[in-house]
């Protein structure tokens, strides 16, 4: 990765492309755009969703990595890919570049066809310094954890998301990054009419053009602390059931059988060795089994393909987290989100549980 560069101001013609954005959120956040560097490990359907809203937000360049070749059974759910062409010859980013190229000539675009994440930690460390934003997708449990403790060490915002069929999360870490943050009025001081010794009763119309927003640094934790929260104090126990999405030990599940290395790519074989998994993640996490809106009848959901609204759902949220991070925008939500396309529910969370 190249040394950071002074700012570039956005140019007349590029302000022309995006005049209805810079609308939306300003010519400074737009400004911070155009100086960002994006690294996008993973040119899987979630790759694709997260590089087209990226690209078209305006950053400044996009680094794309992914070794694997594209299978056939990707060309006809991933948009990037021309399906006239033979693609099954070609790394994932290399058959996406045309599209890519073509969607914002204004972006610069990389193709890193490396296994960046079989290399040391130094080496590592080494290709990621100078990142704006480090995007990791549909990565092992392993080389996420890895990536994100060496981001979390360098205090560069870092995002991770996979889609397991027809659940897909996303993970971020901003750790002492500034957001924007609303600024809570002091309560109202009545003043005392002494005369009479009655207060004064004053009426204050408050509008949203008087919020005050100013910037606020949040700490957060590392994706192994977020995934690994511990349920068996009394003060969370009580939370659980509230708490803790029932779709949380689905991710959770596919997540550890990535790390205990259980998948095979047999889905009937895959399946018993989830079921225990998810039956001991559940009860761990206080909810009951009963209760759970999916059972083990309905885990073969859990494989490819790739439900495309569940990835455009998922999807949309790290582009909009991502824009939001790198522009220092309004707070954002919490550290995981997760949607399931089998209960129809999305919803942001906070782990680990304190």
């Amino acid at each position: 990765m190249t040394e950071e560069k002074e700012n570039v101001q956005v140019s007349k013609q590029e302000l022309e492309i995006y005049d209805r954005q810079v609308r939306l959120w300003g010519m400074e956040a737009q400004t911070k755009l155009r100086n960002a560097k994006v690294l996008i490990i993973g040119g899987t359907q979630l790759g694709a969703e997260v590089a087209k809203t990226l690209s078209l937000a305006g950053v400044d360049e996009m680094h794309l990595v992914d070794h694997n070749l594209v299978k056939k059974a990707e060309i006809g759910s991933n948009f990037l890919y021309d399906a006239s062409v033979d693609n099954t010859t070609l790394t994932r980013w290399t058959a996406a570049h045309a599209f890519l190229s073509n969607l914002n000539k204004n972006v610069k675009l990389s193709i890193v066809e490396d296994d960046v994440l079989s290399k040391s930690n130094e080496e590592i460390e080494e290709f990621i310094r100078g990142f704006t934003i480090v995007i990791v997708l549909d990565e092992n449990y392993e080389r996420t954890a890895k990536l994100n403790a060496i981001c979390h060490k360098n205090h560069i915002r870092f995002i991770s998301g996979a889609i397991f069929g027809w659940v897909g999360y996303t993970f971020f870490d901003f750790d002492g990054h500034p957001f924007l943050t609303k600024v809570t009025p002091a309560a109202p001081i009545d003043r005392v009419d002494l005369e009479n010794d009655a207060p004064k009763v004053t009426n204050t119309v408050v509008t949203v053009e008087d919020d005050r927003f100013e910037p606020k640094a949040f700490a957060y934790p590392t994706f192994t602390e977020a995934f690994n929260s511990d349920f068996s104090s009394k003060k969370v126990i009580r939370k659980c059931k509230r708490i803790v999405p029932s779709s949380y030990f689905l991710v959770k599940t596919m997540l550890r059988a990535s790390k205990e290395n259980k998948l095979t790519g047999d889905n009937d074989k895959d399946i018993e060795e989830l079921v225990p998994i998810w039956k001991e993640e559940v009860l761990n996490g206080n909810h009951t089994l009963e209760m759970q809106p999916v059972h083990p009848e309905k885990f073969n959901h859990l494989f490819s393909p790739e439900f495309s609204p569940t990835t455009a759902c998922v999807g949309g949220m790290i582009g909009q987290e991502a824009i939001k991070t790198i522009t220092g925008g309004k707070e954002p939500i919490r550290n995981i989100f997760i949607y399931s396309a089998l209960d129809s529910t999305g919803i942001a969370c906070d782990f680990p549980l304190a």
